[in-house]
């Protein structure tokens, strides 16, 4: 997938992003891993994503596909110097539903392909490829409930 993070301010400026978890964690980019933001030493620096200037006040970068799957949250911020750095001023944030392969969104979910196998109750969102799979989910049925579980 690609461009998942969208952020809107000024062109002609230099945003980044960075992903946290639930816990406040920040990704670290190159460990592959959600830490504790400054551990061992660590700056903005080893947690920026890149983001593009598409013009017209619109940023777009990628989501890494590393992310485990959940919720996150997206933070951006404005570069003011050669490098980010940790005074840089947040200017926008968003949350993502991160499948593990694309963004969920609603609109995805109700729009695009879905299939549900009759044996199992399983029943699987496609992303716009009609081959991704966004969400999976087995409802199950008791006497007087019904439990939807994602996975």
């Amino acid at each position: 997938m690609a461009n998942e993070i969208h952020a809107n301010y000024a062109s002609g400026n230099t945003l980044y992003a960075v992903v946290r978890d639930s816990a406040g964690n920040v990704w670290y980019v190159s460990g592959q891993i959600f830490e504790a933001w400054g551990t061992s030493g660590r700056t903005a620096d080893d947690y920026d994503i890149g983001l593009t200037d598409k013009s017209g006040s619109r940023y777009v970068g990628n989501f890494d596909g590393n992310v485990p799957t959940g919720i996150y949250s997206v933070q951006v911020f404005l570069q003011t110097g050669a490098n980010p750095a940790d005074g840089d001023s947040l200017v926008a944030d968003d949350d993502i539903f991160w499948s593990g392969t694309g963004r969920v969104t609603a609109d995805k979910l109700l729009a695009n392909k879905a299939v549900q196998t009759k044996s199992t109750g399983e029943i699987r969102y496609y992303d716009d490829d009609g081959q991704t799979v966004l969400l999976t989910h087995t409802p199950t049925d008791a006497e007087a409930t019904i439990t939807r579980t994602p996975s």
